[in-house]
């Protein structure tokens, strides 16, 4: 029988929110901008403490996926601080591309006591519910973490805490599921993780 993850194994905190309120930049020259923001609003934790962390859309506009639509834009592991920082310029892009859009970055530090891997597992677990849910992957994964899915097993606060986080969310009232179209240099990525037909 797997082992069971427990809720005090999953910390979250408060999220990282991205606002950007420029116009006229490109995504290029908004990525300092970015990083800046970043920096400033990243929470008190160790930055190379391994965790999962979710970015998503905040605000009425959310992504048109497969089987519905979704603020979830990614799900990903590790050193957070540093891989959103290596995200910049996607995120710069997304936030130039769409008036007035903001992201929010959930972050949840794993203490995993028998195995400092268990954030990878997690990962590949929320992934693979999301596409389990929306048909797809979230718009900048790239791929599934197959040989990582359904090793542990979770206690019913556990997975609530997880789940919450890629869920639509109650009270959430969107007005936009949007996606973007093949001329966009966004569209490779989000074209990527769709379903097969």
């Amino acid at each position: 029988m797997p082992a069971q993850i427990k809720s005090t194994e999953v910390n979250w905190h408060d999220p990282v929110r991205l606002q950007f309120g420029f116009y006229g930049l490109s995504a290029t020259h908004s990525i300092p901008i970015i990083r800046e923001l970043i920096q400033e609003s990243w929470p008190e934790i160790r930055r190379k403490r391994p965790c999962v962390y979710v970015v998503r859309l905040r605000g009425v506009v959310s992504i048109a996926y497969g089987a519905g639509h979704s603020p979830v834009i990614y799900i990903g592991e590790g050193n957070a601080y540093a891989r959103l920082y290596s995200h910049s310029y996607w995120i710069s892009s997304l936030l130039v591309s769409v008036p007035n859009a903001e992201v929010e970055i959930h972050i949840a530090e794993i203490a995993g006591k028998n195995n400092g891997y268990l954030y990878k597992y997690i990962e590949a677990d929320m992934i693979k519910w999301f596409f389990d849910e929306f048909g797809c992957l979230p718009w900048f994964n790239q791929q599934r973490e197959t040989s990582k899915e359904s090793h542990y097993t979770y206690g019913p606060d556990a997975e609530q805490k997880l789940t919450k986080h890629i869920s639509v969310g109650s009270g959430n009232k969107f007005l936009w599921a949007i996606r973007p179209l093949p001329n966009n240099d966004q569209y490779k990525p989000y074209g990527k993780g769709a379903a097969p037909s």
